[in-house]
């Protein structure tokens, strides 16, 4: 099995908060989580985003000067259960 997502990652948590607080207001999908282990961050928060909403949120957050440090596409591959 195989999780695909996409993560934005931020140099510190306020800019995550900020971030979430603006998408929700414009009623994008956005998770707060733990930044993956494949990503290099400076801050341990990244937000996960619906990866095929890309172009749109890198134009908004330039458009109202949301800070992000940088985007992801994450591939998890999952195990599987021994259950």
């Amino acid at each position: 099995m195989e999780d695909t997502y996409c993560v934005v990652t931020f140099q510190v948590t306020q800019h995550a908060l900020i971030f979430e607080k603006a998408m929700k207001n414009m009623k994008y999908a956005v998770k707060l989580m733990p930044v993956p282990r494949q990503v290099s961050s400076s801050c341990g928060t990244a937000a996960k985003i619906p990866c095929e909403k890309k172009k749109e949120i890198l134009n908004l957050c330039e458009k109202e000067n949301l800070p992000i440090e940088g985007f992801y596409k994450i591939d998890h591959k999952k195990k599987k259960s021994w259950f």
